[in-house]
């Protein structure tokens, strides 16, 4: 049994907190709320970008930390905050009070990729981002890389699952986008996301040896054209073809997920077509 503490227990960070507490872990949810995190995790109610708010509250003795926050602003100053300052606090802490988890892991994100060319990226590609939450991300990564602790960065692309229906609601209202240039886009189900977090913590406890990077996302990158083309196949009644929004083409590279799959990670949706379908369902289509 081991001690883990999530940082930031929302949609992902609180579904693996109740996973890992059903396999017997001793398991703290920290998040701003002080809403239960669920059955058998322990909620500790603090802010991270606060740094009085954490004084006293981080368990001693842990043998794994998840830092997976997510800044309720999307704005420079939000993404400062609630990443960049609340990991230089959890850092500070840990060190104040002399715990040394055996491995802390950031969910960070692809947006440290800028590329437009529908390049593929990985784990060896450098990151050069060019907007503000690839910057703070890719700083936030930095300092946890640099403190000292053994550590671990997984890198999540686009996240869809229950809730999560943008694409949806944009094929909805007729959101269309040319065929060619191709415009590429890359998924993951939130349900791999947390699958992706449990597996790389059951391998460090099983002493296999892990990297400081993964890339995780679905094994299937696909154009935009063809995923909102499907989605309106699919839904059917949908309003007349307008352009996607400037907003909503921002880059396109294909991520692979090479280095995470050879590891042994098998993906629960290895694209977007099961993932979606389960939710079109759930949504009465």
């Amino acid at each position: 049994m081991a001690r883990i503490l999530i940082v930031g227990s929302g949609d992902i960070g609180g579904g693996l907190a109740i996973q890992l507490a059903a396999q017997n872990h001793q398991v703290w949810g920290l998040r701003r709320s002080e809403k239960s995190v669920g059955d058998g995790v322990t909620t500790i109610s603090a802010d991270v970008s606060d740094m009085e708010t954490l004084i006293g509250k981080i368990p001693e003795n842990l043998d794994y930390l998840i830092y997976s926050v997510a800044s309720p602003d999307f704005s420079e100053e939000g993404y400062d905050k609630f990443y960049v300052s609340g990991m230089v606090h959890i850092l500070a802490l840990l060190k104040q009070q002399h715990t040394t988890p055996k491995r802390i892991f950031f969910v960070s994100s692809t947006s440290v990729f800028p590329h437009h060319d529908g390049s593929w990226v990985d784990e060896e590609t450098v990151p050069e981002p060019t907007a503000f939450a690839g910057k703070k991300m890719l700083e936030t990564e930095k300092k946890l890389l640099a403190s000292g602790f053994a550590s671990t960065v997984l890198r999540f692309s686009g996240i869809y699952g229950p809730g999560r229906t943008r694409l949806i609601n944009q094929a909805q209202t007729g959101s269309h986008c040319d065929p060619e240039p191709d415009v590429w886009t890359n998924r993951i189900h939130r349900d791999d996301c947390i699958g992706a977090l449990n597996f790389l913590i059951e391998q460090d406890i099983k002493g296999v040896a892990l990297d400081d990077l993964y890339l995780a996302t679905d094994p299937q990158p696909v154009t935009l054209f063809e995923i909102l083309e499907w989605l309106k196949d699919r839904i059917g009644d949908v309003e007349p073809d307008h352009d996607v929004p400037e907003a909503s083409r921002r880059g396109s590279k294909r991520c692979s997920s090479k280095r995470l799959q050879e590891l042994g990670y098998k993906f629960k949706y290895s694209g977007y077509q099961q993932g979606y379908e389960e939710i079109l369902v759930d949504l009465g289509y």
